[in-house]
């Protein structure tokens, strides 16, 4: 089931070699595997990924959090190198300085990369790890997605705030379900699995009443669902109930003769 399995966050760009520069100017951070128009990064044993796609830029919501160990001291250093925060007022609660604090003690602030991604920085004081990411996934009604994820990918909450949030474990990494008004203006993919048997997990996802997307990437098309590109990489998508696109890589195969 997905439960077993790491899910990243996937961040669209318009130009991934802008997005590279941008990483590693502002961040710090190099990318651990390139291809073209794609590059993945690990942050501590968890990882993410950037990808061309013309939908960049549409998603207004926050894509990805990085879980650290103060976020004052992050948005300081942050700032020094350039990175801009963005203030929020969120009625009860708003941004002081780019950070905002809640009543259970957790900070958070959030930026944009060069594309116009939202990250979110947030310590909170009940994490049991540090500098790791993973996808924020938005909703527009989480008692909704609940139920979608319970039944779909075998999901048990692992933390929930103020019916705002819902925290998931899956595999060795997390993911957060949230509530915004945003939900559903990504028309890209947002989150991808990483499978053993994406056959398999496709007939068990059927099995659980999901539907896989078909697209024509021109070099390469879905068939029956599943993608097996050029380069030997499998890959399918679907949409939950708010119609994000989440994807399933599996492992490489012999690309089409």
């Amino acid at each position: 089931m997905l439960k077993d399995y790491d899910i990243h966050a996937t961040l669209a760009s318009s130009d991934t070699e802008r997005a590279k520069a941008w990483f590693a100017d502002k961040l710090g951070w190099t990318p651990t595997k390139e291809l073209a128009g794609f590059i993945r990064y690990e942050v501590g044993p968890t990882a993410f990924s950037v990808y061309e796609s013309p939908s960049a830029g549409t998603a207004k919501n926050t894509v990805m959090f990085w879980l650290v160990d103060n976020v004052a001291s992050e948005v300081a250093r942050l700032s020094d190198r350039g990175v801009a925060f963005e203030e929020y007022d969120f009625g009860d609660f708003k941004t002081v300085d780019g950070v905002m604090t809640d009543p259970g003690g957790n900070h958070t602030a959030w930026f944009k990369d060069v594309d116009g991604n939202i990250i979110s920085l947030i310590d909170a004081p009940q994490a049991t790890q540090k500098n790791v990411v993973g996808p924020m996934i938005a909703s527009s009604d989480l008692e909704r997605s609940k139920g979608w994820y319970a039944r779909v990918g075998g999901y048990e909450p692992l933390y929930e705030e103020g019916g705002q949030v819902v925290g998931y474990q899956s595999g060795g990494a997390t993911f957060n379900v949230y509530r915004t008004d945003y939900a559903g203006t990504a028309q890209n993919t947002v989150a991808a699995f990483l499978v053993p048997d994406i056959r398999t997990e496709m007939a068990d996802l059927r099995s659980r009443g999901v539907t896989f997307e078909d697209y024509d990437f021109g070099n390469a098309k879905t068939i029956d669902g599943l993608l097996l590109d050029t380069d030997g990489t499998t890959n399918a998508w679907f949409k939950d109930p708010d119609g994000n696109v989440i994807g399933l890589q599996g492992p490489d195969e012999a690309p089409p003769a």
